[in-house]
């Protein structure tokens, strides 16, 4: 059972999310419904998001091969940005 949620947001913001509803091929309303679920799952704790988490939709259903803490896990980053002067 879903039920309606009014908010109030300036113009500029509903202008903003309706282009990010469209160019994610959604509705504002799916795309708010993924953010309150980001937020309430502690994902944006720290006021940061991965790229994975704002763009899952692309991804879902899709068989993932690489590791999942690639942006995140320092281990993965210790080489960044070292030339390697072949």
């Amino acid at each position: 059972m879903t039920e309606t949620l009014s908010i109030k947001v300036p113009l500029a913001t509903k202008a903003r999310l309706r282009k990010a509803a469209r160019d994610r091929h959604t509705t504002p309303s799916a795309l708010l419904r993924q953010a309150v679920d980001l937020v309430l799952a502690g994902k944006y704790a720290n006021g940061r998001v991965s790229l994975y988490e704002l763009n899952r939709d692309l991804f879902e259903g899709k068989k993932a091969n690489g590791p999942h803490d690639l942006s995140t896990n320092p281990k993965h980053m210790k080489d960044f940005g070292k030339w390697r002067g072949r």
